[in-house]
């Protein structure tokens, strides 16, 4: 029965080309989109999931609140120094803790090989407790991670970056110069682990020792418990301990060991666990990272589109197949004249569309390798080809393509098998007729869903656009960054700042501890003179030269540039007069005091800055105040020229006829402002590509429909064109149902669009508003898609020969 039934369906598929073939692209189309997203979505999933004991495993992060605005001011993934080891001391059910300082972007290390001149700046710097590998999972290619980071200056290399350095040599006991000049550190290398072996939100290059000097000793020994939150902290609990217990503890915590730190600067501050494999995923809006994290709402929308696409391809098939009901009346008759139930009727139609089903899977599998790289390119992804294969995506993929071929094929079976073969062969039924309201609402969501996508695309590209020219009140073009990077680079700022000034191409020079655009964690509660130090505001601080503003272009709206000499006076930003409702004419009289464990520093404000943006649009601009640095970490140089390449070289030289020992490293300002939009762009690319696949097969169920329209219409057609009828009165007699689906589509998509688009823009602090004219042009594109689409099979029908039409068959 089986093989009767599969061998039908195969006669029905080859029979009816057209129609296979329109439904068999849509469905591969589909299938595709869905097969690269559900790979895609899985590569995101399972991080930190290899770790021994995964779900014991904890981080610790901080939300502090004190501008007196009942938001977040401070919601980070980082806590103090003391905090992970006191847990460790106050609850049995912490068994390990560990702390982790990454050095940050920007903040790559010098290393070189001892008795190498040869010196790299190095990225993903971790400095670690010799805890670490109690808690993470790490195969080891040289050496043991017990110990591996117990005495000090020891350090940790990842196999990618000890072939850099040894080459196929081993580096195990091997020395290792970290910085430069007075400060460099002679490192050990006490082991090899092998990276990339899993995912994980860990990605270091090199773990270097806590119980080394510097920073790590300022870790070890600070105790306070509201401030210095910039370490990551993780603790690992006992296998089955409760983790909403111990978070219920932890307010009661931190006011038994840092009441008295909290009280003296002024804040509210609250710690939260998050579950270590959470991380990747469920990490919206927490800042400072450890590296890049993804979103599982991000995930989730690209699911929905595959989704949508999906079931736009089944519509096609739905619609293309009742429409041809008529086509199959006879067969069906017979069939049930010669004893065929309903049963075996569904079966037979469920088998045809699942079979095409099927077919459209194996077919996107070898599509979906070769058009792998291209999403790569567009989610920013590394996956292999091998993933396709994976029975984790390959049995959901099954799963989905025979629930595609069951929906698909559920109401053309059901319609199909009610026919009463008595009124079939008497010739009285006419199938199309009974479905054609359900068709058209088939048909109005394929176009709500089309509009639906442009109008999106449309407004993530006009805010992407927005981001892109809007006054980031500094001047982004033609600005380059150059790091100092060393303490022996630093310290001949003056020197390197001079001879950087005489390059030709080179306007200007300053120097800045952070480039423009470079987000700025650094912060200190401030208050005004005679004001409660409780009541404190958060403010950002950034050092910098005299003449920074005019190199940048940021205006100084009132009082003068900062001086070389001056210590405690200070220029803010338009936003911090706000804070402190401080008015402009008066703010050059005004003072800011850091009260701090029974010191008080004062701060006068000697000029106020126009507002400039140092992190993303959906961040506010906050209040930041900057002080006078003599010896800043980047050389901050403003350009007029077009041959980039002649001026990098003579900078080059000029940098290393001052300074050989340290790697010349540069960026260009507005490149690093474009890595601010960069998860808005690859949105932007994705839902672009997504609605053109809708559209594409949208179009491809259209130009069927209208095929079998003209077809099941051609003696009407004739009649009229014998009757006088021109060709446009048939073209239009053909499409003006079309066009009053794309409306009635256009009425229905633009509010749905409307609030989820404006759901969306809400995340932006600066943003477009959204304007009647998207819908317009949404509802415009798609009716004229669709106008075009079924114009092209209209004109063919209403210019074929009317005695074709009417002879007598």
């Amino acid at each position: 029965m089986l093989k009767n039934h599969l061998k039908i369906a195969w006669r029905n598929l080859t029979k009816n080309k057209l129609q296979t073939c329109i439904n068999l692209l849509g469905l591969t189309v589909g299938t595709v989109c869905c097969l690269s997203i559900i790979v895609y979505v899985f590569a995101q999933l399972g991080y930190d999931t290899h770790h021994e004991d995964a779900e014991s495993l904890y981080r610790i992060r901080t939300v502090i609140t004190g501008n007196g605005n009942g938001g977040a001011d401070f919601n980070a993934a980082t806590s103090s120094p003391p905090i992970a080891f006191a847990l460790k001391e106050d609850f049995p059910e912490v068994t390990e803790a560990c702390r982790i300082v990454y050095f940050g972007e920007g903040n790559d290390a010098l290393l070189r090989v001892q008795d190498s001149k040869e010196s790299y700046y190095e990225s993903r710097g971790y400095l670690a407790d010799p805890t670490f590998f109690n808690l993470f999972g790490y195969s080891f290619k040289e050496g043991n991670a017990t110990g591996a980071l117990t005495d000090p200056n020891t350090v940790v290399l990842s196999s990618t970056l000890a072939k850099k350095l040894f080459g196929a040599g081993e580096a195990l006991h091997k020395n290792l110069v970290l910085g430069s000049g007075e400060n460099e550190l002679i490192l050990t290398i006490t082991g090899v682990f092998e990276d990339n072996s899993a995912k994980s939100h860990l990605n270091p290059n090199y773990i270097l020792s806590m119980n080394s000097p510097g920073l790590g000793e300022f870790v070890r020994n600070e105790q306070n418990f509201a401030t210095q939150n910039f370490v990551h902290s993780y603790v690992k609990l006992l296998p089955g301990s409760n983790e909403k217990q111990l978070q219920e503890k932890l307010p009661a915590f931190l006011q038994n060991r840092g009441a008295q730190n909290l009280a003296a600067v002024g804040f509210d501050k609250a710690l939260l666990l998050q579950k270590v494999k959470d991380i990747h995923l469920y990490s919206k809006g927490i800042s400072n990272q450890i590296d890049t994290v993804s979103n599982i709402q991000y995930l989730y929308l690209l699911l929905i589109l595959a989704l949508f696409i999906q079931v736009v391809a089944c519509i096609n098939f739905i619609n293309l197949s009742t429409a041809r009901a008529n086509k199959r009346a006879k067969e069906i008759g017979v069939r049930k004249a010669v004893g065929a139930n309903r049963g075996s009727l569904i079966r037979q139609f469920l088998g045809e569309s699942i079979l095409l089903s099927l077919f459209a899977l194996v077919v996107s599998i070898p599509i979906t390798a070769l058009v792998l790289p291209f999403v790569n390119i567009l989610t920013k992804g590394n996956i292999d080809y091998t993933a396709l294969f994976d029975l984790k995506i390959l049995m959901p993929l099954l799963a989905l393509s025979i629930l595609s071929g069951l929906f698909a094929g559920a109401y053309p079976a059901l319609i199909l098998s009610a026919i009463k073969p008595v009124k079939v062969l008497k010739g009285t039924i006419n199938v199309s007729s009974g479905s054609g309201n359900f068709r058209k609402a088939l048909v109005v969501f394929q176009f709500i869903v089309s509009i639906a996508l442009i109008a999106a695309v449309i407004i993530v590209n006009k805010q992407v656009e927005y981001s892109q020219t809007k006054d980031m009140g500094f001047d982004k073009e033609n600005l380059i960054a150059i790091r100092l990077g060393t303490d022996e680079a630093i310290g001949k700022f003056d020197a390197l700042r001079s001879q950087v000034s005489t390059v030709s191409g080179v306007t200007d020079v300053a120097g800045s501890n952070h480039y423009p655009s470079e987000y700025i964690m650094n912060d200190l509660g401030l208050h005004l003179p005679g004001e409660n130090p409780v009541n404190q505001t958060l403010v950002k601080y950034n050092g910098v030269s005299d003449n920074y503003f005019e190199t940048v272009g940021t205006p100084l709206l009132v009082g003068r540039d900062l001086r070389t000499n001056d210590s405690t006076q200070v220029i803010v930003n338009k936003a911090t007069i706000d804070a402190f409702n401080i008015d402009i004419d008066n703010a050059l009289s005004s003072k800011l005091i850091q009260t701090y464990e029974g010191e008080t520093s004062v701060y006068e404000i000697v000029g106020v800055v126009a507002d400039y943006h140092f992190a993303s649009l959906k961040e506010s601009i906050a209040p930041i105040m900057l002080f006078n640095d003599n010896e800043p970490g980047w050389l901050i140089v403003k350009t007029e020229t077009t041959d980039f390449k002649t001026l990098l070289a003579n900078l080059d030289r000029s940098w290393t006829s001052i300074n050989p020992s340290t790697p010349f490293v540069y960026t260009f300002v507005d490149k690093e402002v474009g890595k601010l939009f960069v998860e808005e762009k690859r949105l932007s690319r994705i839902s672009i590509v997504f609605t053109c696949l809708a559209i594409l097969i949208s179009c491809l169920g259209l130009f069927g429909l209208i095929s079998f329209m003209a077809e099941q219409k051609k003696k009407e057609i004739g009649i009229r064109k014998v009757l006088g009828a021109s060709v446009g009165t048939v073209i239009n007699m053909l499409t003006k149902d079309f066009v009053k689906l794309v409306l009635i589509a256009l009425l229905i998509a633009t509010p749905l669009a409307y609030y989820y688009m404006e759901d969306w823009l809400q995340g932006f602090a600066y943003r477009i508003s959204i304007s009647w004219w998207v819908f317009a042009l949404a509802g415009a594109i798609t009716m004229g898609i669709t106008i075009l689409t079924v114009c092209v099979q209209a004109f063919k029908a209403a210019t074929a020969n009317p005695v074709k039409s009417l002879r007598t068959e």
